[in-house]
C-alpha cells in the first residue's frame, strides 16, 4: 500500500526489511517500508538522487520496483537502469517495472472509447482526444514546469525485451488495478514482475 505519510506505529518486523527494498522514481507515493527514490527534491523520499547510475552496492536488494519511471527515460538510459537494477539485486532478486500500455491506451483512442482519466485529482481528460494522450502519455509536456517528460514507450512485448535483455527473467504480470505497489488502479498502465537469476 502507497501512503503519503507513515502510520503511527510503524511494524518493526516490516520495516527491518525497508533496506533490502528499492523503490524508485516514487514521486508523492512512497511506498511503505520501503526505501524511496526520486530526483525531484519535492518528492516524499528517503533518498533524493538522479539514476542511472543506483547508488548502492552490488547485491543491495532482494526488491527493486519502478512504477511510472522507465517511460522517463531514454532507451539508451532505460537499458543502464535495468542494467544497474540487475547489479544491486541479489541472485533470485525480484524487480517490478510499470509503465503506460501503449497498445491499451491507444487500442481505446482508435475504438473511440469514451474513457476519461483524472489528472491531476479533479481535473479529467477525455482520452479520445489525440492531444490529451499525447499530453499525458507520450510526451507528458502538459506542464510546462515538468522536468520529466515521457521519451519512450512501451508495450508488453518491448517491456519483456528490455527486461530479458538486461538478463531477468520474466516471471508475470502486474495486476494494472490491484497490485499494492500502484497508487491508483487503471486501464491505463501494465508492467511485468522479473527475477534475477
Amino acid at each position: 500500500m502507497r501512503l503519503a505519510r507513515p502510520p503511527e506505529r510503524l511494524d518493526p518486523d516490516q520495516q527491518a526489511l525497508a533496506s533490502r527494498r528499492l523503490n524508485v522514481g516514487c514521486g508523492q507515493y512512497p511506498i511503505l517500508y520501503w526505501t524511496n527514490l526520486d530526483a525531484d527534491p519535492k518528492a516524499i523520499a528517503d533518498l533524493h538522487v538522479r539514476v542511472p547510475p543506483l547508488p548502492f552496492e552490488d547485491g543491495a536488494f532482494d526488491e527493486i520496483y519502478a512504477g511510472h519511471f522507465l517511460e522517463h527515460l531514454t532507451p539508451k538510459d532505460a537499458r543502464a537502469f535495468l542494467a544497474e537494477c540487475f547489479r544491486c539485486l541479489t541472485p533470485g532478486g525480484k524487480l517490478g517495472i510499470a509503465v503506460p500500455d501503449t497498445r491499451e491506451i491507444l487500442r481505446r483512442y482508435l475504438d473511440g472509447a469514451l474513457d476519461c482519466i483524472e489528472f491531476p485529482v479533479n481535473v479529467y481528460w477525455s482520452i479520445n482526444d489525440l492531444d490529451t494522450l499525447c499530453a499525458l502519455f507520450f510526451y507528458h509536456t502538459d506542464d510546462p514546469t515538468d522536468r520529466s517528460p515521457h521519451l519512450w514507450s512501451y508495450d508488453e512485448t518491448t517491456l519483456r525485451r528490455a527486461l530479458e535483455g538486461a538478463g531477468f527473467t520474466v516471471t508475470g504480470a502486474i495486476d494494472r488495478y490491484r497490485d499494492p505497489r500502484i497508487p491508483v488502479g487503471a486501464f491505463y498502465q501494465f508492467g511485468f514482475d522479473a527475477v534475477k537469476p
